[in-house]
C-alpha cells in the first residue's frame, strides 16, 4: 500500500503563527482522540458488567468458552445453550462407561480366579511313574475348589495339577468330562478361593470387549497372561476332530495352553470358555499356509453350565459314539468324493467291528452320506448298545460292518 503525504505550505513554515495554530490544532485533535476512546472503554466496560461476563483474567476468558464435539464454540448471547449441549455431552458418556470397569481393574479382579494345568501321563522311562505331556488353563467355579477347563487339556492324564495364580499347586480330582462339548470338571482339596462369576452367553453382543487369560505356550514362563479384543462373532457352529459345536468367535489372542481359560467380559463375568483358534487361513500359489489371523473360540458359558452341572451331580453325561473321526473329500479333490474314515480310537466299537482308517462310508443305516455332517448326526441319534450298520467301500470292495454303539467319554479315555 502506498501513502499519500501532504506537506505544509512551503511559504508558511517560518512564520511563528503558523507554528502556534499548529500546536493548537494538535492539542484538540488529542483531546478529541481521548474522548472516543474514554467513550469505548465506558461502553465496552458498562455492556459487560451488563452481561455477567466483566471477565478479570485469561482463564476467565477460558472458562466461557462451551466445547462441544465437533467446534470450540464462543458466542455471548447462545454460551448456556452451548454449555447445556457440552454437559448433556458428558452425561451420555459418563451413562455408557458406567458398566465398564477399565480393564486393569478387571484384570486385578479376575486374575485371582484363574488356574493353569498340567496333565502328566504315563512316563516312557522308568525313573518316574508319570510325566506332564500338556498343559491348558481353567477358572474357579465355586470357593471350595470346582475348577472347569476344557476335556481336551485332561484326556488321557494319570495325574492332574492345578496351580492357583498365587502359586500355590494342587493335585486335582477329575469330577467328569464330556469329549463332544470338550467340557471337564476338576476338584482341588481348598477352601475360600476366589470363584469366577458366571456370565450369560446370550447376552453377548457382538463388539462387546472382552479378555481372554490364561497360561499360553507355557505353563510357568507365562502365566497369567492377558490378552484383549471383542466378540467377532455369535454361535458359529464349528466342527473340530469331528464334533460339531456352537462358539463365540473373538479377535482376542489365544495359543495352545490357553484352552479351558475363561473368556471375561468387562464386568468380569465368565462368557465362554477358550477352547480353539485358526492356525491356517489357505495356501499359497506355492503350497505355502497363510496363517490366519485373531480368529478364537469359545465355548458360550450357558451352554458350558448344562454339562458342568450334569458332571457333578452324575460325574458323566452319556454320549453316543464309535470311535471314528471322518473327513468329507469334494471334487476337486485327488480321492473320489466322499467320507472318508480319518482316525479310529484304539480299541473303540469301529476297531472292534473291523472299520480301518481309509475306508469311504457310503451308507450309514441305508443312508447315502452326503457329508461328514450327516454321518454326525445319525450317530448322535442312537443310544449306547445299540447297533449301527456302515457300508464301506474299501479299494474297490463293498463290504458292510455292524458296529455296536458306544459311551464316547468312554471311548476317548
Amino acid at each position: 500500500m502506498s501513502h499519500k503525504f501532504i506537506p505544509y505550505p512551503c511559504d508558511y513554515q517560518n512564520t511563528a503563527s503558523v507554528r502556534r495554530a499548529h500546536r493548537r490544532g494538535n492539542a484538540f485533535v488529542l483531546v478529541l482522540c481521548g474522548l472516543i476512546v474514554l467513550l469505548l472503554i465506558t461502553g465496552t466496560v458498562f455492556a459487560l458488567i451488563n452481561d455477567g461476563r466483566a471477565w478479570k483474567t485469561a482463564a476467565d476468558v477460558v472458562n466461557h468458552i462451551s466445547f462441544t464435539p465437533n467446534a470450540i464454540v464462543y458466542d455471548r448471547q447462545n454460551a448456556a445453550q452451548n454449555q447445556a449441549r457440552a454437559n448433556t455431552v458428558q452425561t451420555n458418556s459418563d451413562a455408557a462407561l458406567s458398566g465398564m470397569n477399565s480393564i486393569p481393574d478387571v484384570v486385578d479382579e479376575v486374575s485371582p480366579g484363574v488356574v493353569g494345568i498340567l496333565n502328566y501321563q504315563k512316563a516312557k522311562n522308568r525313573r518316574s511313574e508319570s510325566e506332564p505331556v500338556g498343559s491348558g488353563s481353567g477358572f474357579i467355579f465355586s470357593e471350595d475348589g470346582y475348577i472347569i477347563t476344557n476335556h481336551h487339556v485332561i484326556e488321557g492324564a494319570v495325574k492332574i495339577t492345578v496351580t492357583l495364580n498365587n502359586g500355590e499347586t494342587y493335585d486335582a480330582e477329575l469330577i467328569g468330562g464330556d469329549v463332544m462339548t470338550d467340557v471337564a470338571v476338576l476338584k482341588i482339596n481348598a477352601s475360600g478361593l476366589k470363584a469366577r462369576p458366571i456370565g450369560d452367553s446370550a447376552k453377548a453382543r457382538v463388539g462387546e470387549f472382552v479378555l481372554a487369560i490364561g497360561d499360553p505356550i507355557s505353563a510357568d514362563e507365562l502365566s497369567g497372561s492377558v490378552t484383549f479384543g471383542i466378540i467377532s462373532a455369535l454361535s458359529r457352529e464349528i466342527n473340530i476332530d469331528g464334533f460339531v459345536n456352537e462358539y463365540l468367535q473373538t479377535d482376542a489372542a489365544v495359543n495352545p495352553g490357553n484352552s479351558g481359560g475363561p473368556l471375561i467380559n468387562m464386568r468380569g463375568e465368565v462368557v465362554g470358555v477358550t477352547s480353539a483358534k485358526y492356525t491356517t487361513a489357505g495356501y499359497d500359489e506355492a503350497g505355502q499356509s497363510i496363517s490366519s489371523e485373531g480368529i478364537g473360540f469359545a465355548l458360550p458359558i450357558n451352554n458350558v453350565m448344562e454339562i458342568v452341572y450334569s458332571l457333578i451331580e452324575n460325574g458323566s453325561t452319556v454320549r453316543p459314539g464309535i470311535g471314528v473321526s471322518v473327513v468329507t473329500y469334494g471334487e476337486d479333490s485327488a480321492m473320489t468324493p466322499g467320507v472318508y474314515v480319518y482316525t479310529i480310537s484304539e480299541g473303540g466299537p469301529a476297531m472292534l467291528a473291523g472299520v480301518k482308517i481309509g475306508d469311504r462310508i457310503l451308507k450309514v443305516d441305508g443312508v447315502a452320506l452326503d457329508s461328514q455332517d450327516t454321518f454326525i448326526e445319525i450317530v448322535r441319534g442312537k443310544k449306547p448298545g445299540d447297533t449301527l450298520k456302515l457300508l464301506v467301500d474299501r479299494d474297490g470292495t463293498e463290504m458292510e460292518l455292524n458296529i455296536i454303539v458306544g459311551d464316547l467319554n468312554q471311548i476317548h479315555k
